[in-house]
């Protein structure tokens, strides 16, 4: 359906806002399955929040669910607004005006409205081209390049790389600064479905989503600081986070079992580097399954972990979300008798992760988060572990050559937006599967959310006297609730190191501020001039972490100790070992 509209029974209702019902003006057909009336109805949240929402006036149609939100339930004076709107009835559009200079902030009259069961459009007049935000991309520059960039919205398991594509969050906002004065707007689009959304050099801003409904809200702020202090009321503050978790943190994919791990941890202090969380990748596992660690390669791990405690260190173990499928395996037999996992009518959804066949918790599900929080808790009995590294949280399933995915609009929509490889379910899984939260094809970016806040949750209690310590790679609005972030499996190049500071500003914006990139590379042998500038940048990460993959040099192969021990005038956060009163972030 096209829905250029146009207004009927416009009647305003002061303080609360107003309500509108539009209908179709055009006859043109874009991709089918038109909706004929829409209902529009905008909210005077507060005297910076304006709130206005489009979905089809007769049918119920997928809104995310309304937890991840702070919902409003005030109104606002609107004799004191730092806004007002403005009406056009045919074709319908609004203008959002600053109060106080006059400034039309956002205009909707630049392009149709377009609503159709798989395809809503909806463009905003900008007053300047200074935007900064959306996400998750390598965005090469922290402003916005305006001329006609196309950039897709849907959590994806892939690299971050140069180009136009998807990486794993999903991230409607962004932040538009007026002028010099430091006036500042932001809006939020409340949709998770596949979208791109397009920057024009007018300057404008298009939305195309697949799904869902236009919900959108404007947040207005004399400063950038304080547009992103509205933005949170909404979606939720971040979590405070551990002291321990701002020192230095060190990782790698494959230690090579607990005697390569001790030796890097033995050279580390040996070097005197400030170096207080130490992680283990899936090779601690037992066949790479949750809950389980490797007792033959990694034989001694559980006593490992309490001599890093006793040296005032901390450790972080990753999980995944595929769970191994084997009749043997307690967490998939629990889970199966609670029913947590994602279906497909009456089957369990099977696909293929590390362990080999894997199911899927359905985190969307109160029973799942209760089952998860049981995994953990029986696991902290044998393993004493600090935080929680949660990956593959995009849903991400191993590739089939080809996808197997059956025809279908929700597979293959008659519109889809701009994202990596052009198919919704590659690396992932089919549109029609079924979470507690709705289907696939609706909640897939929320994914990541739902894991993170699941295992927040396990962690706060199995040690409700401390702060949790979640580190997700999948987020989407409001993950910074109960999660930290980095930036993905990034490579050692001197481009990546370089991308990494306009990402961790965006997400910074975005409600996540614990954000950091892996220092020296994911991928790609490092050379020590890379390796030595990049851990000089990443003390001022706030999540300072080197992670390197398997088979490539790593930090402490590096005649690197000189430099690091620079480390410890820019981070006097920790000394590894010693009095524990002397060290701070223990």
């Amino acid at each position: 359906m096209n829905c250029k509209v146009k207004a009927k029974s416009f009647s305003p209702t002061p303080i609360l806002g107003f309500t509108d019902q539009l209908t179709k003006l055009s006859s043109l057909h874009l991709f089918g399955h038109d909706v004929d009336k829409v209902l529009f109805r905008a909210e005077y949240q507060t005297l910076n929040r304006f709130h206005f929402k489009i979905t089809d006036s007769n049918n119920e149609r997928y809104e995310v669910p309304a937890e991840i939100l702070n919902r409003f339930n005030g109104t606002a004076d609107t004799f004191n607004l730092s806004y007002h709107v403005e009406v056009t009835n045919k074709p319908f559009s609004i203008k959002i005006i600053r109060t106080s200079n006059k400034r039309v902030l956002l205009d909707t009259s630049i392009g149709p409205l377009l609503f159709e069961q798989q395809y809503l459009q909806l463009s905003f007049r900008l007053p300047s081209a200074n935007v900064y935000g959306l996400g998750e991309h390598v965005h090469q520059q922290y402003r916005h390049n305006m001329t006609w960039k196309t950039w897709p919205i849907f959590t994806r398991d892939t690299t971050p790389t140069v180009g136009m594509i998807n990486l794993y969050g999903a991230h409607t906002f962004f932040l538009c600064l007026e002028d010099t004065s430091g006036n500042s707007f932001g809006v939020f689009l409340m949709n998770s479905n596949a979208m791109e959304v397009t920057l024009q050099p007018a300057p404008a801003i298009t939305y195309r989503t697949i799904g869902g409904v236009l919900d959108f809200y404007l947040f207005l702020g004399n400063t950038p600081e304080q547009v992103v202090q509205e933005y949170l009321e909404l979606v939720g503050r971040p979590f405070l986070p551990s002291y321990w978790s701002l020192g230095f943190q060190l990782s790698r994919r494959d230690y090579g079992g607990i005697e390569g791990l001790k030796k890097v941890v033995d050279r580390n202090r040996a070097a005197g580097i400030p170096y207080d969380v130490q992680y283990s990748d899936i090779d601690y596992m037992d066949g790479k399954k949750d809950f389980t660690y490797d007792n033959k390669t990694f034989a001694g791990l559980p006593e490992f972990a309490k001599k890093l405690h006793k040296e005032g260190q901390k450790y972080v173990i990753i999980v995944n979300p595929g769970i191994s499928k084997n009749d043997s395996y307690e967490p998939y037999v629990n889970g199966s008798m609670n029913k947590v996992w994602v279906m497909k009518g009456n089957e369990t959804v099977v696909g293929e992760g590390y362990p080999g066949p894997i199911v899927f918790p359905d985190y969307s599900n109160p029973v799942c988060t209760r089952w998860w929080t049981g995994q953990f808790t029986e696991f902290k009995k044998i393993l004493e572990f600090d935080g929680v590294w949660i990956e593959m949280d995009e849903v991400s399933n191993f590739p089939q050559d080809p996808p197997q995915c059956e025809s279908s609009s929700l597979n293959y929509p008659p519109f889809t937006p701009r994202i990596k490889d052009h198919l919704l379910f590659e690396k992932t899984l089919c549109m029609e599967t079924q979470f507690y939260w709705g289907l696939h094809y609706d909640v897939h970016s929320l994914y990541g959310y739902s894991m993170a806040r699941a295992t927040g949750r396990a962690m706060e209690t199995i040690s409700p006297e401390k702060r949790s310590f979640v580190l997700s790679r999948s987020t989407f609005a409001g993950s910074g609730k109960f999660a930290a972030h980095w930036l993905g499996d990034n490579a050692a190049t001197w481009d990546d190191l370089r991308w990494s500071i306009p990402s961790i500003l965006e997400f910074n914006l975005f409600g996540i501020p614990l954000v950091g990139a892996n220092i020296c590379g994911y991928s790609e042998d490092v050379t020590e001039e890379l390796c030595a500038r990049w851990m000089q940048l990443g003390a001022f990460y706030p999540l300072s972490r080197n992670h390197n993959g398997p088979g490539f040099r790593e930090l402490s192969e590096h005649p690197l100790y000189a430099a690091a021990l620079s480390l410890h005038a820019l981070l006097p956060r920790s000394h590894p070992g010693g009095d524990s009163s002397k060290t701070p972030c223990s």
